[in-house]
């Protein structure tokens, strides 16, 4: 895949914009994440599509910069979605970004523009912590019309606002406010919210923006070979197929077939 990107230095904070436009993907300081994820992601003229095939499960599909973020923010992604399914379970299917702070509460943000059962088009809105060992989920929803538009996250000082953009062209609004804290961004993920096995996703990305204070662990502040990320990568999963009892099943009785024709050959 191209790489193409472009850094920003300014007074008080840093820029990075990347473009997935002509079939570009900056190889350097973007990782794919997620079991077989390189095997899933298609690099297009109009941007990168995340194809995910029915029979496939996957617990986080995704890429992410290879450093973290610190101080304020402001986090944007424009996404486009070619074809909706309709999910047959689950909390819904379709484009997110999500964050994992490094906090001792494990605090973690999701913004996703979903697809749920019954045809309910949402922006969906998480605040998730961990509280004595007991994991719990803020969740709003809010309705959502257009297959395009973009996801923005933003922090000033403790507090962290969502804002959506539901439509091309159209103006961002706020879905809601939340006390984060001021811990560094462990974690980006651009990605793809899965609903169930049975319904396949497509998403397709077009750029992403990140401004902040500074970035922890960005490669160029790295010695030369070290990375902060390393992403390992292993085969793509493959879809459900039939079971390996059916399967010895079946050989059996193709044997059996074949012996019984042999059988009746030779004695004709």
């Amino acid at each position: 895949m191209n790489s193409y990107s472009t850094v920003v230095a300014q007074a008080d904070s840093r820029e990075h914009y990347f473009s997935f436009l002509g079939e570009q993907f900056d190889n350097e300081l973007l990782v794919p994440l997620g079991r077989g994820t390189v095997r899933l992601l298609q690099p297009r003229p109009d941007g990168l599509l995340f194809n995910l095939p029915t029979g496939y499960k996957l617990g986080a599909l995704g890429i992410s910069p290879r450093f973290q973020i610190h101080g304020d923010f402001e986090i944007t992604a424009s996404y486009e979605v070619p074809v909706w399914r309709n999910p047959e379970a689950g909390y819904g299917m379709g484009p997110s970004l999500y964050l994992k702070m490094n906090d001792e509460k494990e605090s973690a943000i999701m913004l996703g523009r979903l697809l749920s059962p019954k045809q309910k088009h949402v922006f969906s809105a998480t605040w998730s912590t961990t509280v004595d060992s007991k994991r719990n989920y803020d969740v709003k929803l809010y309705d959502a019309k257009k297959d395009s538009g973009k996801l923005k996250l933003t922090r000033e000082g403790s507090r962290l606002k969502f804002f959506v953009s539901d439509g091309e062209g159209v103006p961002f609004r706020e879905l809601r406010e939340v006390e984060l804290g001021t811990a560094d961004v462990a974690l980006v993920r651009l990605g793809v919210q899965q609903s169930d096995i049975k319904t396949p996703v497509q998403i397709l990305w077009r750029e992403l923006t990140l401004k902040a204070e500074s970035f922890p662990n960005h490669p160029d502040s790295q010695a030369k070979g070290v990375q902060y990320h390393v992403p390992s990568y292993h085969p793509a999963p493959q879809p459900e197929s039939i079971s390996l009892y059916w399967s010895l099943l079946a050989g059996s009785v193709l044997i059996l077939l074949l012996g019984t024709v042999m059988w009746v050959k030779k004695r004709s």
